[in-house]
């Protein structure tokens, strides 16, 4: 009985620890003072020709330098991957209390646009941080991908047995 609330518990657990991620400023979570050694004129050879438009704003070792240009594309993945274990996360849940895999599986993608939009909503209020559109389609696709995940390991799961 005890198993059926483990991903309900993990799941608090794990959305507590997205919002205490975006109740930190920008400058609290920055790791380009670690990425600066990469501001090397060897670097931004290489990445000189990369650039893309996202949220509005050009993103280039041009515009960002090369230690900007690898911090976006970390906090990125993070955001993927963070949503990508809410979506298993979520999914869990409605799979412990919901026989039905449609409904289980949509439930469990619309409890992740909502939490990423209000994630979104919460780094509004909170200093440095911008809240974008494309991040919660960044974090829907993480929590898409984590549902899916958790599908294909179920499966797996069930053919072994």
């Amino acid at each position: 009985m005890i198993q059926r609330y483990i991903f309900p518990m993990l799941l608090v657990l794990w959305a507590m620890v997205i919002f205490f991620f975006s109740s930190q400023t920008y400058e609290e979570q920055s790791i380009t003072p670690f990425l600066a050694q990469f501001d090397t004129p060897y670097w931004y050879e290489r990445l000189e020709g990369i650039s893309f438009m996202y949220g509005g704003v050009e993103v280039s070792a041009h515009t960002a330098g090369v230690s900007g240009f690898l911090e976006f594309f970390i906090r990125k993945g993070a955001h993927f991957l963070i949503f990508f274990v809410f979506g298993l996360l979520t999914l869990g849940v409605w799979q412990s209390f919901v026989r039905n895999a449609v409904v289980a599986v949509s439930g469990a993608l619309v409890c992740v646009v909502f939490y990423a939009s209000a994630d979104e909503l919460h780094q509004r209020l909170t200093g440095g941080r911008t809240p974008l559109l494309q991040d919660v389609l960044l974090d829907a696709f993480g929590g898409l991908v984590g549902i899916f995940g958790l599908l294909l390991f179920n499966r797996w799961r069930k053919r072994r047995t």
